[in-house]
């Protein structure tokens, strides 16, 4: 592993806390209210506005975007596989111990009999409950980390981000864009560079799953973030599809494509209001795929309240990832 995938790996994760955090400035705000609210814009967690969702979290706080991805994270770095089962179980334990910002889709998944023995089946009755209609982003919004684990096997990568993401959203479309941000970033770190080759491709592979979603990534391929919409539903007289899986992963891949440096995109993502911190965790870990850490401005770094945390688990991963990387001189020497 060299150091250019090392510092991809860091900023896949810091590039999913950070828009997270960030993001919930303007989580449950119209592009309107966004705009009245940071009449300069919002660039700094000192900036979120006081009112009683956000003062929920200390700034610079990441929300459950970022607690359930270190469910999945944390799953890894002890088992060193992908364990649907103990997921679930992890999922579980953060839910039942407050779960601050816990989604609806998840809440209720969680809760039903028979969750931890089979998540699946339990996901899946779930749905089926709901009509088969409900494809909510509380799937999407945690799986950037199954981009990198076993990045240089796109097939398992796929595998691995069916199983997590259906443990609580079995809907095709939360499923293909969990796979789809999965394999953008595992190619990524691979070592694809045009991210608009990369991204018909990808499209092209998941668009069996649901038909729906070719329109979200030719959106994504040509249009501006604007075409989205992803504040509707705040405004008057609009359906609501706040939450939607595919919005958040058109929005991702819109930005993994068109952002000039990782700033630039989580700017354009947040100021358009909506379910801010949850499209801005998915677009910042692509991006921060593409760009790097080392493209991640040091403020929104040091600003992180768990930063130090943060900082410990990708040390752990790529020492388990890249495991003679880790050793001290004398022992990759006697291994050689």
């Amino acid at each position: 592993m060299n150091e250019r995938t090392k510092d991809q790996i860091r900023g896949i994760v810091y590039g999913h806390a950070i828009g997270d955090a960030l993001g919930l400035g303007a989580e449950f705000l119209s592009k309107t209210q966004v705009r009245d609210s940071y009449p300069e814009g919002l660039r700094s967690y000192s900036q979120i506005i006081q009112d009683q969702h956000r003062r929920r979290w200390p700034c610079g706080a990441w929300t459950d975007d970022t607690d359930q991805m270190l469910c999945i994270f944390d799953s890894l770095l002890e088992h060193k596989a992908v364990n649907p089962l103990d997921i679930a179980d992890r999922l579980f334990n953060w839910a039942l111990r407050g779960g601050m910002g816990i989604g609806k889709t998840v809440k209720y998944v969680v809760y039903s009999p028979g969750f931890r023995r089979d998540p699946h089946a339990t996901a899946k009755k779930m749905w089926e409950h709901w009509g088969r209609d409900k494809a909510s982003n509380g799937g999407v919004m945690r799986t950037s980390i199954l981009g990198i684990w076993d990045y240089t096997h796109a097939d398992n990568v796929k595998r691995n981000a069916e199983q997590v993401c259906k443990i609580t959203h079995y809907d095709p479309r939360c499923v293909a864009s969990c796979v789809a941000m999965c394999q953008a970033i595992s190619a990524l770190l691979r070592g694809d560079e045009d991210v608009h080759v990369l991204a018909r491709t990808i499209a092209a592979g998941v668009h069996a799953y649901d038909h729906r979603i070719k329109e979200y990534t030719d959106k994504a391929s040509h249009d501006h973030i604007e075409a989205f919409d992803l504040d509707e539903g705040l405004n008057p007289n609009e359906n609501n599809t706040f939450g939607y899986t595919l919005k958040t992963l058109g929005a991702g891949f819109w930005a993994v494509q068109h952002a000039t440096s990782y700033q630039d995109g989580i700017l354009q993502i947040i100021h358009e209001g909506g379910d801010a911190d949850t499209n801005a965790a998915v677009a910042g870990s692509l991006m921060g795929a593409r760009f790097g850490f080392s493209n991640i401005p040091e403020e929104w770094v040091k600003g992180l309240v768990q930063e130090p945390e943060l900082h410990s688990r990708v040390d752990r991963l790529i020492a388990i990832m890249d495991p003679v990387a880790s050793m001290d001189d004398k022992e990759a020497t006697e291994m050689a």
